[in-house]
């Protein structure tokens, strides 16, 4: 399964009926990315590699928010709250992050 099916699934799977249920689904999301990108990235591994992998998994992110907007229902609520709260933006909401990123 990709990571965009896992994102899905998992969407699939919580309790998106309260904040704290979002909250937390969030977490998972982006706790599953990080685990994600975190897997591929190896020691010595050259800056450009190193940003493919963190825009593959931007764009997993994307992916998953257009299946789920797709799927309809719940589902197209909860594409539309992730689309406008990307993992991108998350990760790049951290200046450490973002300068790392915008170096590579």
């Amino acid at each position: 399964m990709f990571l965009d099916e896992e994102l899905l699934e998992i969407c699939r799977k919580a309790d998106a009926s309260t904040s704290k249920g979002i909250c937390d689904l969030n977490d998972k999301l982006c706790g599953k990315c990080e685990d994600y990108y975190k897997s591929k990235i190896t020691s010595g591994m050259r800056k450009k590699d190193v940003k493919v992998i963190l825009d593959r998994t931007f764009n997993l992110w994307d992916s998953f928010v257009r299946m789920a907007l797709k799927e309809g229902g719940e589902m197209a609520i909860i594409g539309e709250l992730f689309q406008d709260f990307s993992f991108k933006d998350q990760f790049l909401s951290n200046p450490k992050m973002k300068e790392i990123y915008e170096n590579l």
